[in-house]
């Protein structure tokens, strides 16, 4: 069972990842969030997610399953939490920060079910990819096009 925590993520390693495996590894990680796995559903879900990603646009199948492979391979020889790190220290700019939090809120929000173990982790990556709170509420609204989100305008 692989439950990724953020806390503390800076790491020893200079591994640096290519930004496009950084952002599936990112969220391929959050729908392990739940403490329950990777569901075949989470699975296919993130390729589906992804292709709608301007960085993933150009993608073929087989780009996706390379893609994919790559990201097992990481999984099988890294520790979840210091994979994570290195996803997210890969990240170039604030626009693929973006993009990885745009797809763990996606692949989390996959089930309809958003317990406190993968709030906390969605706050969490969020800080550590930069994200402010007014600029995660945009990005929720925009994704979710929650009405009652709409309310907390106090920013």
């Amino acid at each position: 069972m692989i439950k990724p925590k953020l806390s503390n993520r800076r790491t020893n390693s200079s591994v640096v990842l290519e930004p496009e495996v950084a952002i599936a590894v990112i969220g391929l990680l959050s729908a392990a969030s739940d403490g329950e796995g990777i569901t075949i559903e989470e699975e296919y879900a993130l390729s589906e997610m992804l292709s709608g990603i301007s960085q993933f646009e150009n993608y073929s199948d087989e780009d996706y399953r390379n893609l994919t492979d790559k990201v097992y391979s990481l999984l099988e020889s890294t520790e979840p939490q210091d994979l994570l790190a290195q996803a997210i220290d890969s990240l170039p700019d604030q626009d693929y920060c973006e993009a990885a939090y745009i797809t763990a809120l996606l692949v989390v929000g996959i089930d309809e079910e958003v317990p406190d173990s993968e709030q906390d982790y969605i706050s969490s990556l969020q800080e550590d990819l930069n994200i402010s709170d007014k600029r995660a509420k945009q990005i929720i609204d925009e994704i979710f096009g929650e009405d009652d989100e709409t309310e907390y305008d106090d920013e």
